[in-house]
């Protein structure tokens, strides 16, 4: 997977080499499809490629996020979400390396508290270790009411909060895959313990600095206020803009947290592919996981080895945290490395379009982005009768192929909209609208049912009630909505 010279060794310091990021000639074609894409309201962000470690496109598209909607740099500083993981994972590699470690020993032979024995570090890196993912928890834990409001929450606390739950391993550890932040979160405090550091300081002092990444620091309650050209996260809605960035006091490190720009990912990328990690260590990152019944995955170090949308051979790892999607992908076989970094939450376009622009590098055209149906739906609804608006959307549903992109997600999220601003009639129509595309939802006509209901029509409420209950029988919240609305009927009766 490596080439000879991706595998000879080189000092930090040599990895460093700054890249050119001058508009080079041929950009035309990058800059038609992301302005296309963008104004499908999808792409919102910055986007690199480059091949053989030299910038072929580097561009932005949209907005900042801020409430002033500046635009875009291309030195935009990001929440880069799990691509933070091939870092920790490389921060582990370093300190084996070093001999302080080997990837194969149990955990607990450097952090003695963690209650899971048989678990390798290997096996936290490439998601096989079993352990039960408990992020969620935690954070919910840290930030409850019930505790300190001005505390943080930053992943040191994760082996304390394990030892004392002590939940049961969801599998025995290195039989199965299963995507785990909890088990990089112990990572970072595997680095803090045998290095002796703070996890950031030794990323900062140990990687970033070294390779020249001036624009890339973990995310920390000290540095919080003061990440230059901060990109914050937002979510679209053709009703209004919201804000989605982080979620106060909650800091999340191994798992993700790093901040950084295309520019910094791609000095990473070069230093990988210059031999940042010795050799041997590198080909085992970058190998899948091999389970215990002797199936492997394709997942390595931080890495996934899944080939892209057009097969392929891809090395890459994706984010996805609040509004913030991101993706660092090297094609080994084309010496081709895209990168995106984007802080639109509806943006469900970046593993697509790491296809789209390798496709252009190769000077194909990929097929443009759809444009989402809740935009004109929007439209339609506030200066069209029911009549017209039902019209349009049952034409537009059976036009081939589709011009717009469907999401139940995003239809019942304007529904709401409406319903939460006391517009009634409107989020009926919108609901309607969503079950006549999505008939199979039991939410569709459940959200059709609160509609109903505010306007008053209980008997429409309750048939739409007994449809979602009809599609998901086992679902206690419906059968609860239809026994209240029955209650209610009964009452009315």
């Amino acid at each position: 997977m490596l080439s000879a010279a991706m595998a000879a060794a080189c000092t930090l310091s040599a990895c460093a080499i700054t890249p050119d990021l001058s508009a080079p000639a041929g950009t035309a074609a990058y800059e038609a499809f992301l302005d296309q894409c963008h104004e499908a309201h999808v792409c919102n962000g910055t986007y690199l490629v480059a091949r053989s470690g030299e910038v072929v496109f580097a561009g932005a598209v949209g907005d900042a996020g801020g409430a002033d909607r500046a635009p875009l740099a291309i030195d935009g500083v990001f929440d880069v979400g799990s691509i933070s993981k091939q870092i920790t994972a490389v921060a582990v590699l370093k300190l084996a390396e070093q001999g302080r470690l080997s990837v194969d020993d149990r955990v607990t032979q450097h952090l003695p508290d963690f209650p899971y024995a048989e678990v390798t570090i290997a096996q936290l890196l490439s998601h096989t270790s079993g352990i039960p993912d408990v992020l969620g928890d935690y954070a919910e834990e840290g930030l409850s009411s019930e505790g300190d409001q001005n505390a943080v929450v930053d992943g040191s606390g994760i082996l304390r909060f394990l030892a004392e739950k002590a939940r049961p391993a969801i599998a025995p550890s290195g039989s199965e895959y299963a995507y785990n932040n909890t088990g990089y979160m112990v990572l970072a405090s595997l680095v803090e313990s045998v290095s002796g550091r703070p996890f950031a300081a030794y990323l900062q002092d140990t990687l970033f600095t070294p390779l020249g990444m001036a624009n890339t620091r973990l995310r920390t309650p000290a540095n919080d206020e003061a990440i230059a050209d901060r990109v914050w996260g937002f979510r679209p809605r053709p009703a209004g803009r919201e804000a989605q960035d982080q979620i106060p006091r909650l800091y999340i490190r191994g798992a993700g947290g790093v901040y950084s720009t295309v520019e910094d990912l791609l000095l990473w990328q070069n230093a990988l592919n210059r031999g940042l990690v010795r050799p041997d260590l590198w080909a085992r990152a970058t190998a899948p996981a091999v389970l215990t019944d002797g199936t492997t995955v394709p997942y390595g170090f931080g890495l996934s080895l899944k080939p892209d949308a057009d097969g392929r051979t891809r090395i890459s790892h994706g984010g996805h945290w609040r509004a913030f999607r991101s993706d660092l992908s090297y094609f080994p076989a084309e010496d081709l490395v895209v990168i995106q970094l984007t802080n639109n939450a509806e943006d469900d376009s970046v593993d697509e379009n790491v296809s789209a622009l390798r496709r252009i590098a190769e000077g194909g055209a990929p097929a443009p982005v759809l444009r989402r149906i809740e935009w004109d739906l929007f439209d339609r609804v506030e200066t069209q009768d029911g009549e017209q608006v039902r019209a349009w959307f049952r034409s537009e549903l059976n036009t081939s192929p589709r011009r717009y992109a469907l999401s139940e997600t995003e239809l019942n999220a304007l529904g709401y909209s409406y319903l939460n601003s006391g517009q009634d009639q409107p989020a009926a129509l919108v609901f309607e609208l969503t079950t006549i595309a999505f008939p199979e939802s039991a939410n569709a006509w459940d959200s059709l049912a609160d509609a109903h209901e505010a306007l008053g029509d209980n008997g429409a409420a309750l048939e739409a009630v007994k449809m979602a209950v009809q599609l998901e029988p086992s679902s206690a919240a419906y059968a609860d909505h239809l026994a209240r609305l029955g209650r209610a009927a009964d009452v009315t009766d």
